[in-house]
C-alpha cells in the first residue's frame, strides 16, 4: 500500500502536460500570427490544439492551478495565460487576484493575460471588462483598454473620462492604449485629444497620437511616423506600413531614392517598396533577389505587390544548405535568433523575371497594388476585393491588407489580424 500514490497527485503527470502543452502552444500561435507561411486556417487549427489542452487542465483545475503557480516563476506570457484561463474559468477569486496582480511584472506577462481575458467566453469577457474598466486601480484600467484593443470593442463613455483625468495621462501604459483604441476604432470624436499629445515627451505617446491621426483622415501626420521607421521597436514595421499606404508616390519615390544610399537603411527601403507597391520598382526589386541577404525580403515584396505566391506557382529554390543560417554556438554570444526570413521563399530570379516580363504589361507604373489589387481612393469595389483577399492570404500579407483596408474606407476599423478565430 505504500507504493499506492496519493489520490491528488495520481493524474499529476497528465495535467502537468496539459498545462505545459497549452502555454507552449499560445507561444507558437503568438509567434505564427506574424509568420508569412501562416493562413487563418493553420491558426485556427492551432487554436483548437489549445482549447484542447485546457480542456484537459480544467478537468483537474486545482491540481493544474497549482502545477500553474509553479509555472509562474519564469514570468512568461504562455505561463500566465494558462494560469489566467484557469484561474478565470475556476471564478476562484483568490486565483483571478494572483493571476492579475502576478500579470504586471512585464510587457510580456501582461500579454499574456490580455490574451487569456479575450480568449474567455463573451459573458465572462463582459462581465471583468466592466469589473476593470470601473475599478479605481489605473493598472486595471489599463488592462481593460487594452482587452478592448485586441478585440476591438469601443468601452463607451468611460474613454471620455480617462482622457480628462491627470493621474490617467500620467499613466504611460493607459495613456498608450487609449490613443492606440482610438485610430484602430476610428474614434473621430477623440481627434482633439490625440493632437495635444503629438509632442508628448515618451516617443511612444508620439508615436500612437500621431498614427491614430493619421487613421482618423489627418494624413499630413504621417511625416511624423517616419523617424520611427528608423529604429527597430514594436511599432517599426507599422510604421513603414502606414507611411507608405499614406506617402504620396513622388514623396514616397523620393524618399526611397535617398535612404536607399545608406547601407544599414535597405531592408526598410525593400520593405517599403514592398508596402508603396508601384510596378516603376519592379526591376530593382529583382536584382535584389540576386544578394543573399535581401533575395527572401525581395521575394516577399514582390509577392505583395503582384499577388503571385512564390511557392505556389514554383517561383522559388531550395535554400543551399552551406547558406542556411542558424543560431551560431558561440559561448559568449547571447543572440540565438533564427534569420528573421526564415519562413519566407527563397527566389527563383530566373523564373521570377520572366513571369514579370510576361505579366508586367497589367500593372501601371506609378499606381499602388497590394496582393494584385490596384488600390484607388473612394472606390468601394477595391475595398470588397481586399476584404477578400484578406480571407485567404499569409498573416503578413492579411496584416498590411488589413491597414490598407482602414486607411481607404473612414468607416472601417483596423481589423485584427491576430484575433482569435471564434466558431
Amino acid at each position: 500500500m505504500n507504493n499506492v500514490k496519493q489520490p491528488s497527485h495520481a493524474y499529476r503527470d497528465i495535467t502537468e502536460q496539459f498545462v505545459i502543452d497549452a502555454s507552449f502552444l499560445w507561444v507558437l500561435r503568438a509567434i505564427s500570427v506574424k509568420q508569412p507561411h501562416y493562413q487563418q486556417d493553420d491558426i485556427v487549427t492551432l487554436e483548437k490544439r489549445i482549447d484542447a489542452n485546457l480542456d484537459g487542465a480544467m478537468s483537474n483545475y486545482e491540481l493544474a492551478w497549482d502545477i500553474c503557480v509553479e509555472e509562474l516563476t519564469y514570468e512568461q506570457a504562455g505561463e500566465v495565460f494558462t494560469a489566467a484561463i484557469i484561474a478565470f474559468r475556476s471564478r476562484n477569486m483568490d486565483k483571478i487576484q494572483h493571476i492579475v496582480k502576478h500579470a504586471f511584472c512585464n510587457e510580456e506577462t501582461l500579454k499574456g493575460l490580455v490574451s487569456a481575458i479575450a480568449w474567455l467566453p463573451k459573458v465572462l469577457i463582459n462581465e471583468w471588462l466592466q469589473k476593470f474598466v470601473f475599478s479605481k486601480d489605473l493598472n486595471h484600467k489599463h488592462l481593460a483598454l487594452s482587452i478592448c484593443s485586441v478585440l476591438r470593442k469601443n468601452p463607451g463613455n468611460i474613454l471620455q473620462e480617462l482622457l480628462e483625468r491627470e493621474d490617467c495621462l500620467a499613466h504611460s501604459g493607459l495613456l498608450l492604449r487609449m490613443l492606440r483604441l482610438i485610430g484602430e476604432l476610428k474614434l473621430y470624436a477623440f481627434t482633439n485629444q490625440c493632437q495635444k499629445l503629438i509632442d508628448h515627451e515618451l516617443p511612444q505617446i508620439q508615436f500612437w497620437a500621431n498614427w491614430s491621426l493619421v487613421m482618423l483622415g489627418e494624413q499630413k501626420q504621417v511625416v511624423n511616423l517616419i523617424p520611427f521607421m528608423k529604429e527597430e521597436s514594436s511599432f517599426q514595421l507599422l510604421a513603414i506600413d502606414t507611411v507608405f499606404n499614406v506617402l504620396p508616390i513622388n514623396k514616397a519615390r523620393a524618399w526611397i531614392s535617398q535612404s536607399v544610399q545608406q547601407p544599414e537603411m535597405m531592408r526598410t527601403v525593400i520593405r517599403a517598396t514592398g508596402i508603396l507597391g508601384d510596378p516603376h520598382a519592379m526591376p530593382w526589386l529583382i536584382e535584389k533577389m540576386n544578394h543573399f541577404d535581401t533575395a527572401k525580403i525581395a521575394g516577399e515584396a514582390f509577392t505583395l505587390i503582384t499577388g503571385i505566391d512564390l511557392e505556389r506557382y514554383e517561383l522559388s529554390i531550395d535554400l543551399p544548405e552551406e547558406l542556411a543560417i542558424i543560431p551560431n554556438d558561440e559561448i559568449e554570444d547571447d543572440n540565438v535568433d533564427l534569420d528573421e526570413d526564415e519562413n519566407l521563399p527563397f527566389p527563383d530570379v530566373n523564373k521570377i523575371n520572366h513571369t514579370w516580363l510576361r505579366y508586367r504589361d497589367r500593372y501601371k507604373a506609378g499606381a499602388r497594388y497590394i496582393m494584385g489589387i490596384e488600390v484607388t481612393d473612394n472606390n468601394p469595389a477595391t475595398v470588397a476585393k481586399l476584404n477578400a483577399m484578406l480571407q485567404q492570404a499569409g498573416q503578413r500579407q492579411r496584416a498590411s491588407l488589413a491597414l490598407t483596408i482602414a486607411l481607404l474606407d473612414a468607416q472601417s476599423v483596423f481589423i485584427n489580424i491576430k484575433a482569435r478565430g471564434r466558431a
